[in-house]
């Protein structure tokens, strides 16, 4: 795998201007992703995974501001970028699956106008040319009668093949990053498998640097080969999938962990495990530790700067605490 990153965020913080004030969505963001890495970012609705996408992509809302101390991708800076440039790269070097297929498809246009318009936009292709890279890629995400699919609506697709045609347009333009906001979500337990081993295949197949959103562990346990943590708009565990996953070392990782069901383990009907407490809203000054009225380790220190612990390897965490100095 190639040490350089394809996409290097240092410092992304996102607010957006409410009637209440600024919302902090994200807080100081860093991380970086490989050609031919999968980086999961998790944790719960509302945490800033999907605004930590759509800033990366350029598509926040007016309200939104972005600042970083450095966004590149191929080693462009895309905080410095003008406007015109960053939507040649869009669609093109750098793109997005979005949530929901079945509204992220315009309705009133059919999948070989939505799938072949950009293409033509950016490599100046014909028609005929843009079509049978369509159909090529309908094939390759494993629709049937890929040339007849062209012609028809999205209301005409199943959410599956939905999903499958918004993969596909991704892949049009042969992208270097891969950002894939939830792709799995509103789909049945059957379609959400083959979608992930999809994605998984195409992106070992192409060598793509993907950034995958989601908030299902099961899916970051099967795809990942790092995981970042996010709560309330900030990172506060990353690392390879395999130690993160084995000894989380942030209190809310671990509250996470405690939340799935471990087969063998977890009696059926056996209680889960829960997280007491409720997200802090991320207006006005924020000091310490986001986490910290939830935890059961907090300490006075927490209304303090946090620092960002590392372990001998990749694996790092924002806490006060090391882990063996935690006392329930």
């Amino acid at each position: 795998m190639d040490d350089t990153p394809v996409l290097d965020v240092q410092g992304l913080s996102v607010d957006i201007a409410t009637r209440s004030g600024r919302l902090h969505a994200v807080r100081d963001v860093s991380f970086a992703v490989r050609r031919g890495e999968t980086l999961c970012i998790v944790g719960e609705s509302g945490c800033g995974k999907s605004i930590t996408s759509l800033s990366i992509m350029g598509l926040l809302p007016t309200a939104a501001t972005r600042r970083a101390r450095a966004l590149r991708f191929l080693g462009e800076d895309l905080e410095t970028a003008t406007a015109s440039r960053v939507n040649a790269l869009r669609g093109d070097r750098m793109a997005m699956i979005f949530q929901e297929p079945m509204t992220a498809l315009n309705p009133a246009y059919t999948i070989g106008d939505q799938l072949t318009e950009h293409y033509i936009f950016h490599r100046r292709s014909s028609a005929q040319e843009a079509r049978e890279r369509a159909v090529m890629l309908l094939e390759k995400v494993g629709i049937a009668g890929a040339s007849q699919r062209l012609g028809q609506y999205p209301h005409q697709l199943s959410g599956g093949l939905r999903q499958r045609v918004m993969i596909a347009m991704a892949l049009m333009c042969g992208p270097d990053l891969l950002i894939a906001d939830e792709p799995s979500t509103a789909l049945d337990v059957t379609i959400q498998a083959q979608i992930l081993r999809l994605l998984a295949d195409l992106q070992r197949e192409l060598g793509i640097a993907m950034v995958l959103i989601t908030h299902d562990l099961g899916v970051v346990a099967r795809i990942a080969d790092r995981v970042a943590v996010m709560y309330a708009g900030q990172i506060v565990e990353e690392g390879p999938v395999a130690p993160l996953f084995g000894q989380p070392r942030h209190p809310y990782t671990q509250g996470l962990m405690r939340c799935i069901p471990v087969p063998g383990k977890t009696p059926p009907g056996g209680t889960l495990g829960t997280i007491p407490g409720v997200v802090p809203a991320l207006f006005g000054e924020l000091h310490g530790c986001a986490f910290r009225d939830r935890c059961e380790y907090a300490a006075p220190s927490c209304a303090s700067a946090i620092p960002l612990r590392r372990d001998e390897g990749s694996h790092r965490w924002r806490c006060v605490l090391e882990p063996g100095e935690r006392t329930s």
